[in-house]
């Protein structure tokens, strides 16, 4: 199948109708911008060939326009028995109709009927699901489970029609439907995921009631050992209340009772009485140490009044020797700041001088920097003019990786030419005199010769040879290797690979002669010409000359002999003032010593006042508190002595009291438990419970071996599966033999030794093995992942074409991620594969795909 043109109506953005034409056999390009209606053109022709004309799902109400209409597409083809036209009408006067050379073949369901045998149904999603490529689908897979499972089930179709030979041996579709079948019937106990029992299916089921008898017989099991753990109980409880309710038990604990808490009343009178005695003691304790404490205050008082009298006679001859010292060091301040005013003066002229010396050796500097930027500001205006030639030079021509292209492509052309030269039949003369074949004029020398077309020898003495090969020798490959190492020849305007590697070594020297200039003109201007003109610019102008200015050495020395001069009269002066502010500081602290200790002989006097009592007073006091003291204390003595045990007392108390009570809780207690226990033991008997687990126990172990059995089926189904999923992989590599064929020649595009494992559940690539490293496809770039896809494919293509079934190759906008250097080489491929197959490129990077070749597409205005 070809296509020859497009027409749409009401679809989208096209609510007039537009036409595409003529569609070429090779690569045809329509690059335009976003929104011209590119992925509006893929998806009508997706429905056109997979939407009944009748429906009305959501993929045909998207190709209506906002306005409404009646989304209508005609495609031209031409099939092996002629030019048709197909054309589909939807929702409104929905219509399918099908001419072959004008003349009405099939309409409606007949026409529906003739597109199904085309595409292989729509169930296989025919060549759509191979090699139509969505916009932003750069996956082999489609979006969702429906569109994977129809392009899985394509690509297993296309293998298994051209791997038949594989098919009888492994089973092909036949293995398949065992290892469904398998799948099924195991899926039927257990889960594919987790293997764990399916949930509703029997092996569950049986797990389930297997469960639930262990349950019933331990629920059973515990009913029966409760029962006769509560006749036990019964039992015990019985006696225990006989205990307790005896007359003469109770008897015992009231008489107990009784005698306990008689103690206790008498041991509480007698601690009252101790309690009493105690805190007399401590009074008459409290009174003697007030007393002593005041007779001590006295004493110290009148120590404290003497200590102040004295410390305030020595204050006072201090405060008047430190006013004298501090008047003497201050008069001897004033000719030590005269002194130091001098000092300041000398060295001020000493620094203008020195200064002044200073400016004159910077102008001198100066000079010597405007001589060397003027110097290497020449210097770097000359290499600036000689490094736009170098620069031209060492952008023109060929670069490294264009040579390592030219020399793949050329080592491609040879290895190609060599094998063209192993199949072509050769001749081999063999002169049995002097005369020799000739070719052209030329003497044939010895050896075989390759014929690879019609040939001409002349045989002297016998006449002239014609060796014609037939038209069996397939040159394809050498042609495209030389087509290729053409086109990049004249992408690199060389005649030949010799001179693309001269103007490369050019090219690489005259880039060494810059990065020479360079660096060199990097250390005369770093920071560029404007810099270095700016630095010129910025030294100041000579000054005039002063001849009387001394040496730059000699003002130094000046300077710093002023300096020191200086610093010696001011240190003599800061030593006479810090002595003065001491001296001074003495006498304010002495002055304030004085007057403290005035402050303190005033307190002092006042304190002593204050204590009116007489000494004589406060002893014959402490001497009557202690005697009444010692009374106090006699007491307690003979009270404690006597006293008897009351927290023994007490604690005889509360063991009685908790015994008559202890003995009522238990009693009712053991009641409630006994009434709960006779209810238990009743209901427990009346319930069957040992019949019941005889039964139960039974029924268990049926269920035991029902289980058993199960497990037993589902280990050898599983046993089954892995041993059909064994044969089906090693029967893998013989399965994709076909595709991988395809597919190296296209992988060598792009990487030389590289190649594709598949997976064979998908049929899809799984991993891409370049330099012996296996990379998963779902951890590479997008560019490369998309790239992959595309080269995928192009051998699907070739696979269909190999069968007979011509489809075009339709990608929109399929390489968005692809570097500029792949994209080239993607190129190369598309125009070789162009050559046997027709190719449809739709994009929006119309700059890029400019270089791409091709016929130009674009959508015509139909009248």
């Amino acid at each position: 199948m070809r296509l020859v043109s497009i027409e749409l109506s009401d679809i989208r953005r096209f609510t007039a109708p537009v036409r595409i034409a003529p569609i070429g056999p090779g690569l045809n390009v329509l690059s335009a911008p976003n929104e011209s209606g590119k992925s509006t053109l893929f998806d009508a022709l997706q429905a056109l060939f997979f939407q009944p004309h009748r429906s009305k799902g959501k993929e045909v109400i998207s190709l209506r326009p906002h306005v409404g209409g009646s989304p209508m597409v005609a495609v031209e083809i031409d099939l092996p028995d002629g030019r048709h036209r197909i054309e589909k009408r939807w929702l409104s006067k929905p219509a399918a109709s099908i001419h072959r050379d004008g003349r009405l073949i099939a309409q409606a369901d007949e026409a529906e009927a003739f597109l199904a045998r085309l595409v292989q149904s729509g169930q296989d999603s025919g060549p759509a699901g191979l090699l139509w490529v969505r916009q932003g689908l750069t996956r082999l897979d489609g979006d969702n489970g429906r569109e994977r499972d129809m392009a899985r089930e394509a690509r297993r179709s296309l293998l298994t029609s051209v791997t038949g030979e594989v098919e009888a041996l492994t089973g092909g579709r036949r293995m398949d439907h065992a290892i469904a079948r398998t799948r099924e019937d195991l899926g039927h106990y257990v889960t594919a995921a987790t293997g764990k029992p399916a949930k509703g299916g029997p092996l569950a089921t049986a797990l389930a009631e297997l469960d639930a008898l262990a349950t019933r017989q331990a629920t059973l099991q515990a009913t029966t050992a409760q029962l006769d753990r509560a006749l036990a109980r019964r039992r015990e409880v019985r006696r225990l209340l006989s205990d307790l309710a005896a007359p003469d038990a109770a008897a015992t604990r009231q008489s107990r009772l009784a005698e306990a808490t008689q103690r206790h009343d008498a041991a509480r009178r007698h601690a009252d009485s101790l309690a009493a005695a105690t805190a007399a003691l401590q009074a008459a304790d409290l009174q003697i140490a007030t007393l002593t404490d005041r007779l001590a205050a006295l004493h110290r008082a009148r120590a404290a009044r003497d200590s102040a009298q004295a410390a305030q006679a020595g204050a006072q001859a201090q405060a008047t020797a430190a006013r004298a010292a501090a008047a003497q060091a201050e008069a001897g301040l004033a000719p030590l700041r005269a002194a130091c005013a001098t000092a300041q003066a000398a060295r001020h002229a000493a620094d203008l001088r020195h200064t002044a010396a200073l400016r004159a050796e910077a102008a001198r500097a100066a000079a010597a920097r405007r001589a060397d930027l003027t110097r290497r500001l020449t210097e770097a205006r000359n290499l600036t003019d000689q490094r736009t030639a170098l620069a031209r030079a060492a952008a023109t021509g060929p670069t490294a990786p264009d040579i390592a292209t030219l020399d793949t492509l050329s080592q491609e052309v040879q290895v190609q030419r060599a094998l063209r030269d192993r199949s072509a039949p050769h001749l081999t003369f063999h002169p049995d005199g002097p005369a020799r074949a000739l070719q052209d004029g030329t003497p044939i020398p010895d050896g075989p010769r390759p014929i690879h077309g019609e040939t001409r020898f002349t045989l002297p003495g016998f006449g002239a040879l014609t060796v014609t090969p037939g038209a069996g020798a397939d040159h394809s490959a050498l042609d495209r290797a030389e087509a290729a190492l053409t086109a990049a020849l004249a992408r690199l305007g060389q005649p030949d690979p010799g001179q693309a590697r001269a103007a490369a070594a050019a090219r690489a020297e005259a880039a060494t002669a810059l990065a020479d200039l360079d660096r060199a003109l990097a250390s005369l201007a770093p920071q560029g010409l404007a810099a270095l003109q700016a630095d010129l610019e910025t030294l100041p102008a000579p000054p005039a000359d002063h001849p009387d200015l001394p040496s730059l050495a000699d003002a130094q020395a000046t300077a710093e002999a002023a300096a020191l001069a200086q610093s010696r009269a001011e240190a003599a002066l800061a030593a006479a003032q810090q002595q003065a502010t001491a001296l001074r500081e003495a006498d304010i602290r002495a002055v304030t010593k004085a007057e403290s200790a005035e402050t303190a002989l005033m307190q002092a006097t006042t304190a002593l006042a204050a204590l009116a009592t007489s000494e004589a007073d406060l002893t014959a006091a402490l001497a009557a508190a202690r005697t009444a003291r010692d009374a106090h204390a006699a007491t307690l003595a003979r009270l404690t002595e006597a006293a008897p045990d009351l927290s023994a007392a007490a604690a005889a108390l509360a063991r009685a009291q908790s015994i008559v009570e202890q003995a009522r809780r238990d009693m009712q207690a053991l009641e409630t438990e006994r009434a709960g226990l006779d209810a238990e033991i009743a209901l427990r008997a009346g319930e069957g419970v040992m019949e019941e687990l005889a039964d139960t126990t039974a029924r268990l172990q049926a269920a035991q071996d029902r289980v058993a059995l199960l497990q037993f089926e589902v280990a050898t189904l599983q046993d089954l599966m892995q041993a059909l999923e064994t044969a089906r992989n090693e029967a893998r590599d013989r399965y994709f033999a076909p595709v991988l064929a395809e597919l190296h020649p296209l992988l060598r595009v792009l990487w030389p030794d590289a190649e594709l494992r598949f997976d064979g559940e998908s049929l899809l690539p799984s991993a891409l093995i370049r330099d012996g490293q296996e990379e998963d496809l779902s951890t590479l770039s997008g560019g490369t992942q998309e790239q992959v896809a595309l080269l995928v494919r192009l051998a699907f293509a070739r696979l269909l074409a190999r069968g007979g079934q011509h489809a075009p190759v339709i990608f929109d906008d399929a390489l968005v991620y692809t570097d500029d250097d792949r994209i080239e080489r993607i190129f190369d491929a598309l125009h070789a594969e162009a050559r046997d197959q027709q190719i449809i490129v739709l994009s929006c990077r119309q700059r890029v795909f400019r270089d791409l070749g091709g016929a130009a597409l674009s959508f015509q205005p139909l009248p």
